[in-house]
């Protein structure tokens, strides 16, 4: 209903720890990923609340939205966990899972594969064997290939609207001792909170084709300067802070979080939008702008 909720099962998550029906709409914005700088996807609807992350995304997020409607409450990733840790098996870690560069709704990543999965293949036997777990729109032939001409087993979550998204991640992750990467991402940051030890191999990647609503072309160099200054202070704090561990909720407290936003006018005055726009698609009487 609002942005964020939707994607990655990220709603079940919260209702499920909630112990609220899956099926119910959700009331507020959610911060979906982990983000070097806050943008106005979140606040474009003009939602009831934005829950974020972090304190540094918070104050990030002060730029488009009100303070008082923005909550910290931790990744939902950190509620995942709490309810799904008990029903993983017990394992012996090895080998790595590598996440590649990868692409997204709103920008197209390129680096050198081939150049990336020799690289690979040259690593020391203590990371293997390696799992490449690769963004569902990064899913290629050419780049699947790439790969598994090296032996390297090649895996994906599911799509941004696939509701077990994260718990295959989880599924694909848990059991490696080492995570692999050169980008700063979501998946970093959930690969260290299972307790991976983090291995950065920096390799050139050129991202284009930008919304230009959500994203500059200024950012591109700012988010390069930004993650090598990140990753030269990570120290053991880093994983808890940006992931808002101390921030979460109990099941009652964000029942009440959530169910307290229902009853606000954001929240109503949407709905009827939405129940509205419906009504019209069935008498055909409601065509979407064609862009």
């Amino acid at each position: 209903m609002f942005p964020g909720a939707g994607f990655y099962g990220i709603k079940e998550i919260f209702l499920g720890y909630a112990k609220l029906p899956k099926f119910l709409p959700f009331p507020v914005a959610v911060q979906h990923g982990w983000q070097q700088f806050a943008h106005s996807f979140e606040a474009s609807a003009r939602p009831p609340e934005i829950w974020v992350w972090s304190e540094r995304l918070a104050a990030e997020n002060e730029r488009f939205y009100p303070k008082n409607k923005i909550r910290i409450i931790g990744s939902c990733f950190c509620y995942l966990m709490a309810s799904f840790r008990n029903e993983l098996p017990t394992c012996e870690k090895q080998g790595s899972v590598c996440i590649p560069p990868h692409s997204a709704h709103f920008v197209k990543t390129e680096y050198p594969v081939e150049e990336f999965a020799r690289v690979l293949d040259q690593l020391g036997d203590e990371l293997k064997p390696i799992t490449v777990m690769l963004y569902y729109l990064d899913m290629d032939d050419h780049t699947v290939r790439a790969y598994e001409k090296y032996g390297f087993k090649v895996v994906s979550n599911g799509s941004l609207f696939d509701v077990d998204f994260l718990k295959r991640f989880i599924l694909h992750v848990y059991d490696k001792k080492h995570c692999i990467f050169s980008d700063l991402g979501s998946g970093v940051f959930y690969a260290s909170y299972l307790g991976l030890n983090l291995v950065h191999i920096d390799i050139q990647s050129r991202v284009f084709k930008l919304a230009v609503r959500y994203n500059t072309e200024d950012m591109v160099p700012e988010v390069g300067e930004f993650n090598e200054k990140f990753l030269a202070s990570w120290n053991e704090n880093t994983t808890n802070e940006e992931l808002g561990k101390n921030h979460m909720l109990s099941a009652k407290e964000l029942r009440r979080a959530i169910l307290r936003n229902y009853a606000t006018w954001s929240f109503l005055r949407r709905s009827v939008l939405q129940v509205g726009v419906r009504v019209l698609r069935w008498f055909g009487l409601f065509r979407p702008a064609v862009k």
